[in-house]
Formats: C-alpha cells, structure tokens, sequence
C-alpha cells in the first residue's frame, strides 16, 4: 500500500509568514537603530520618533507628541497593529521628511541628510537573508 502525506499548505504559508515578519521586524529595528545615529539632531525629538511597526505606519501625531515630550513610546501606539503583511520603519515629526531629503541643511550637532535610506540601502541584502533563513528554519521545525 502506498503511502499518503497530507500538505498542510495554509499552516505552511502561515509559518513562512509569522517567521518572515518576525524576521523582517529584527531587521528593521537594527536599521532603525543605525538611522537614528545618522538622524539630524537639535532637540532629539526627531531622533525619538523612528519607529518599526508591523501591519501599518503609526499615527504621526501620536508618536510626535511622545517623542516630543520624551514619554515612553509605549503610550503613541494604543491600539492593536495593523493587518498588512508589512514591516514599516518611519520617522514621525512633521519635518522629518524635509530633514531626510534636504541635502543643503547643515547639521552643526551631528546627522545628515537621507539618515534612513542610507542605512536601509546598507542593509536591506542582510534583512532579507536573515528573514529567508528564518523563514526556512521555522518550516523545517514545524510539527
């Protein structure tokens, strides 16, 4: 009698996915952590709005406000994250786009311009062999 294997491709495709995004996030957080060292500085409010978020960007304003005032960041983020299959890294202040693409700004206490897409370009190959790995590993030890 032969032998019958049952694929289990709706369990495989939700291992990949939670692994992939957990993987994505571990990557994120490291990127994120080098753009805050090249974040321009004057208050450090800009340098405390990055955020990783998984599912969807967070509310701007709210992540403002915290950095703003220095509170924990726990408290810009009440509700559940969002429900896109996407791992996000943003800056939250209402000039931190025009920081980023500025190239003429000067910097006198430290930063520069484009202090997200520079470490994200470094990185991006390493995230997504990190997540691929991962990945791999999650569905290799699953029961």
């Amino acid at each position: 009698m032969a032998k019958r294997n049952r694929w289990r491709t709706k369990e495989a495709v939700r291992i990949a996915e939670q692994a992939g995004i957990k993987a994505l996030r571990t990557g994120a957080e490291a990127i994120l952590t080098e753009a805050i060292d090249e974040t321009p500085i004057d208050t450090g409010t800009l340098r405390r709005s990055g955020t990783v978020t998984v599912g969807a960007l967070p509310d701007g304003a709210q992540v403002y406000e915290a950095a703003e005032s220095g509170s924990d960041m726990k408290d810009a983020f009440p509700g559940p994250e969002g429900k896109e299959k996407a791992v996000y890294i943003s800056f939250n202040t209402p000039y931190a786009r025009r920081q980023h693409e500025e190239l003429g700004y000067n910097h006198p206490r430290g930063g520069k311009a484009k202090y997200l897409e520079t470490p994200f370009n470094a990185n991006k190959k390493k995230v997504i062999k990190y997540a691929d790995k991962q990945i791999k590993k999650a569905l290799k030890d699953a029961p």
